[in-house]
């Protein structure tokens, strides 16, 4: 993937709102797995930021936003249950680790090699 198109996806996710980040992200993977990797017990809770009902607090927004950047970056080539299984399945370039336990668990600084394992996917 080329670094403009790398700094596109960044782009978008930084500009991107809490309810368009999360109605996207619940549309592909269900509210369920947002809800896991912002961290949140509540799923519904998913549904209200996309309503605009509720805003996350600041650590699950920014979890939101990575999930979201990672979705965008597979979402230009694989439908969403390959999305679903990329982000759920032991990755080798992440130490055979889910990028959603990565994406949930991570130091939001530590998140990069999961842009780029998304990345590496799409472009093979």
């Amino acid at each position: 993937m080329s670094t403009a198109t790398e700094a596109a996806f960044y782009k978008e996710a930084t500009r991107a709102t809490v309810p368009e980040m999360a109605a996207e992200c619940q549309r592909l993977l269900g509210q369920r797995l947002v809800a896991y990797v912002t961290g949140h017990r509540s799923p519904k809770m998913v549904g209200r930021w996309a309503l605009e009902k509720s805003e996350p607090q600041a650590e699950a927004k920014e979890r939101l936003r990575a999930l979201y950047r990672t979705v965008r970056i597979l979402g230009e080539h694989e439908q969403p249950d390959t999305i679903r299984a990329w982000l759920m399945g032991a990755n080798p370039q992440l130490h055979d680790q889910a990028p959603v336990e990565l994406l949930r668990e991570a130091k939001l600084t530590e998140l990069t090699p999961v842009f780029h394992a998304a990345e590496n996917f799409v472009s093979d």
